[in-house]
């Protein structure tokens, strides 16, 4: 059985033992909007079968690995519109792998992420869905699930390249584009459960046995570029209705939504602390928007073009 819709849209997914790439597939091919380009570190798996694409191995990490794909396979982003980069460790609701890629597409995102159920193993409330909302405009996509659109992961890839842990890549990726307002959101119409305690998983073994260090990396993004925020923020959103809303209103529904969900939060204290700061926003950054941040010269820290070279 074909695809039904348009699949110019792919999910590429590093897998390993444990991996919960097939209950995405509970998603017929004949609904979905999107193909399955697997890839794996570990060659003791033999049943990865089920992928739309030819398996791809890589002994890497996620991103090294990533970059090392588009390099040997550059056709990807011309023949993709977005492409998602998962972690197998997440759960997605029925239809919400199609769901998102529907949203993006439809609200012109170049960056998002789906937001994630409060039972989520969550690194910063803000990522947390929050009902009656279709998206909310972020200055922030973490890399646990990013959608990207292919033109501007073109303008990523180098970056990627450079630092390749990951570590850092989430305080640039919204901003790096010349104009960043509302092009990055979390999408609240389809949430995805992270199961995966924070800080565990395979990877972090793997920094280690290949010489990679994540914080020099955080570090070094950091220092390589002007005026990175250090808050995460919401200036705007979509309700489920498709009524716009600005600044003042999302960040209310948003803020009084963590104060309310915040025992049902693994850290219920990270929960109040960023709810009670969104109320707060509402005065002190009453007129923000995202801007784009430039790359401060260093001899050090060229970059070399992935795709021309």
């Amino acid at each position: 059985m074909g695809f039904a819709r348009s699949t110019r849209n792919l999910v590429f997914t590093r897998v390993g033992k444990t991996s919960l790439h097939r209950h995405w597939l509970g998603e017929a091919k004949n609904t979905r909007n999107w193909m399955l380009q697997l890839s794996t570190y570990d060659d003791t798996i033999v049943d990865l079968e089920d992928g739309d694409l030819a398996l791809h191995f890589d002994k890497g990490t996620k991103w090294d690995s990533i970059c090392r794909y588009m390099r040997a396979n550059p056709q990807v982003l011309d023949e993709f519109d977005y492409i998602m980069f998962p972690d197998d460790d997440l759960m997605f609701e029925p239809n919400g792998i199609s769901m998102a890629f529907d949203l993006v597409d439809t609200y012109t995102l170049d960056i998002a992420q789906p937001s994630l159920l409060p039972s989520s193993h969550i690194s910063y409330p803000v990522t947390a869905h929050v009902p009656g909302y279709r998206l909310r405009y972020s200055n922030y996509v973490e890399p646990m699930c990013p959608i990207i659109r292919t033109a501007y992961l073109r303008s990523l890839l180098p970056s990627m390249e450079r630092w390749p842990t990951g570590w850092g890549q989430d305080d640039i990726w919204t901003l790096l584009m010349p104009h960043p307002a509302y092009r990055a959101a979390f999408l609240d119409a389809a949430p995805i459960l992270h199961t995966r305690p924070l800080h565990t998983g395979a990877v972090y073994k793997t920094f280690e046995k290949l010489g990679m260090d994540p914080q020099r990396d955080l570090e070094e993004i950091r220092s390589s570029y002007a005026d990175v925020p250090q808050s995460k923020l919401i200036y705007g959103g979509v309700t489920s209705g498709g009524r716009r809303t600005g600044r003042v209103e999302t960040n209310a529904r948003n803020g009084l939504h963590l104060l309310r969900i915040a025992t049902a939060m693994r850290s219920g204290s990270d929960a109040i602390r960023v709810g009670s700061g969104m109320l707060l926003r509402i005065v002190t950054r009453l007129h923000y928007q995202p801007t784009q941040i430039k790359t401060v010269a260093r001899a050090d820290h060229t970059t070399i073009d992935l795709l021309t070279t």
